[in-house]
């Protein structure tokens, strides 16, 4: 069995919000409570206090519990904005390991959060729990930058990316999609206190960008746009503009396999006029309109993204060297601009481990759910 220490902060968080979430259980007053938002603390008391856990028959489990509590307790108490100020305030003994302190110190990018949990234990009700707490905060608080109404979510294939928009739009009947069938509708006795509920729904029916309309459709206060990874990657083939931007013998089969770089970024923004045949207005034309996407995630002030199942495609090691897949590139460059109002949470699954993880747990032993903080 793997020893627990290999994950220092996971077991550090773990270890914090036990006692917490004891007093949270029982509606006494704890340190967590007194260092959120009073949207925030009422979610919290509304999930996971057994007053109103009582009252109804679907409840978060414990996985869930802890992946929602942990990134919460993360982003908003300790409020840290990398990886090693995560360590420095829950594992700084941890820090003299290794080469770890060397190589947190060298990381300057966005501060990314990843729970490790089985598929099909529920990795998209955390999800719709963590877009309820981003959302209400912001309209809580407008200015507080900790919090977002602009939401990206990022399927691996297409099969989970419509069960996205079966779980926030509705299931499809009939050529048209009932949103009383969606998730955020179904269960929103677990999601949303009643005095929420109208502009929850509300903005989740007006928000909803689905992959062909990122960039074209206006959506007022926020949006939550759903696609897969090859949109970002620019190599989606059921978007006509994307292919139209990519040369036809680039075929991804696979999510690590290699793109090249300068064929990637082409397929984000419009090629400049000259006197080829590529060049004409009517291929200007289509590119431009394939560089829409792209743009308009890198013109948000804030985003925060969902990788679900990021275990398919988060990283590719090839030759013992691990390599960012090229949709992660795009997430780096949508997120230059936004410094820490950029959020990632990643969700990883069993039996496929992210390749970190593997390497520490080759049996594939650990709990079902498993919260990490991980930086690029």
């Amino acid at each position: 069995m793997i020893a627990t220490e290999q994950f220092p902060l996971a077991k550090a968080i773990s270890s914090k919000l036990a006692d917490e979430l004891d007093a949270i259980r029982f509606g006494e007053p704890c340190e967590l409570l007194d260092h959120t938002t009073e949207i925030t603390t009422e979610l919290i008391k509304w999930w996971f206090q057994d007053d109103y856990i009582e009252t109804r028959q679907i409840n978060f489990h414990e996985g869930q519990r802890q992946a929602i509590l942990a990134t919460i307790y993360s982003h908003e108490v300790l409020g840290a904005g990398s990886l090693k100020e995560l360590y420095e305030h829950l594992a700084p003994t941890s820090l003299l390991e290794g080469n770890l302190l060397s190589r947190l110190t060298d990381d300057q990018q966005h501060l990314k959060y990843a729970a490790k949990m089985a598929t099909g234990t529920g990795k998209t009700w955390v999800l719709n729990a963590l877009l309820v707490w981003q959302y209400l905060n912001k309209l809580a608080a407008p200015d507080d930058p900790r919090f977002t109404k602009n939401f990206l979510l990022v399927a691996p294939g297409l099969i989970v990316y419509d069960r996205l928009l079966d779980s926030f739009m509705g299931k499809e009947i009939d050529g048209k999609r009932s949103f009383e069938t969606s998730d955020i509708s179904r269960y929103q006795e677990l999601f949303i206190p009643p005095g929420h509920r109208e502009s929850v729904f509300g903005f989740v029916q007006s928000a909803i960008v689905t992959k062909g309309d990122i960039g074209r459709k206006v959506t007022g206060g926020g949006q939550i746009a759903i696609t897969n990874w090859h949109l970002l990657a620019g190599v989606d083939k059921d978007n006509p503009d994307f292919a139209d931007a990519v040369e036809d013998e680039i075929d991804v089969e696979t999510p690590g396999m290699d793109i090249d770089q300068r064929r990637a970024v082409e397929s984000f923004f419009p090629i400049t006029p000259g006197t080829t045949s590529g060049n004409s207005l009517d291929v200007l034309d289509r590119r431009a309109a394939a560089g829409l996407p792209m743009q308009s995630l890198i013109d948000l002030p804030d985003l925060m993204v969902f990788n679900d199942e990021a275990h398919h495609i988060h990283e590719i090691k090839s030759g013992g060297t691990i390599t960012e897949v090229e949709w992660q590139k795009s997430l780096n460059l949508i997120a230059e601009n936004k410094g820490r109002q950029f959020i990632q949470v990643d969700f990883f699954g069993d039996p496929v481990q992210p390749d970190r993880f593997r390497e520490e747990d080759p049996e594939g032993v650990l709990p079902s759910y498993h919260c990490g903080f991980r930086s690029q």
